[in-house]
């Protein structure tokens, strides 16, 4: 085992370009530092590697804990995004990878979405927290698309891009999954953060380094 470090804190798109830099091996599996893997998580998520032209991403899952709202937002956000994961990844249309992900160095592949690796995630605890977290997020994206001319399938961009298989799909999913009122108060908080992030992207601040959103790194209940 090796242990890389940067000198200066540049964000994490700057420390995956340089594990990706020096890494030997052709397949490599990324795992974030503050997510908790569930058994077999690694070994669910290399499986399908077997096929030489996929890239795969795993399915992160929300650690219950919190206040009935903000928990409600939280595991509608996430169970929104995998469930959108999955079905892009039926259609044969999926461009997105999440929290683990394993690829391989040569570029060309495609995305597939596997539900057996799983990982637990740490939600925001605070509406503040939510926020400050998720428009850093959709001012990513938008960076991202100034740099390559692609988005990742956000919600926002697969509603204009593809309205009819999103529709179909946030349909699907609240009749089978979703809570009126912890969807109606993820809309208007996911409303919340895109303001915020144009006017982060007006303004031209940059999120590779963010501030970190204190109660997605802190919990009590394991």
């Amino acid at each position: 085992m090796r242990l890389v470090e940067e000198p200066t804190r540049l964000g994490k798109a700057s420390a995956v370009n340089l594990i990706l830099a020096q890494a030997k091996g052709e397949i490599i599996a990324f795992l974030s530092a503050d997510v908790i893997p569930q058994p077999n998580c690694l070994i669910a998520l290399l499986k399908p590697m077997a096929d030489p032209s996929v890239g795969i991403s795993c399915q992160p899952v929300p650690v219950p804990r919190g206040r009935p709202l903000i928990r409600g937002i939280v595991d509608t956000l996430w169970g929104f995004h995998n469930w959108q994961l999955e079905k892009l990844n039926d259609a044969g249309l999926l461009m997105h990878a999440s929290e683990v992900f394993c690829l391989r160095k040569s570029l060309g592949y495609k995305i597939k979405y596997t539900r057996q690796s799983q990982v637990g995630v740490l939600g925001p605890q605070t509406v503040g927290d939510y926020i400050q977290q998720r428009r850093r997020i959709i001012a990513g994206h938008y960076q991202v698309h100034d740099r390559t001319g692609h988005f990742s399938q956000f919600l926002f961009y697969s509603a204009l891009v593809r309205p009819v298989v999103t529709l179909r799909i946030l349909v699907e999913y609240f009749a089978l999954h979703g809570s009126v009122r912890s969807g109606l108060s993820t809309v208007l908080l996911e409303l919340a953060a895109h303001f915020f992030a144009g006017v982060d992207l007006l303004w031209g601040k940059s999120h590779a380094i963010w501030s970190i959103s204190t109660t997605t790194k802190t919990v009590k209940e394991l």
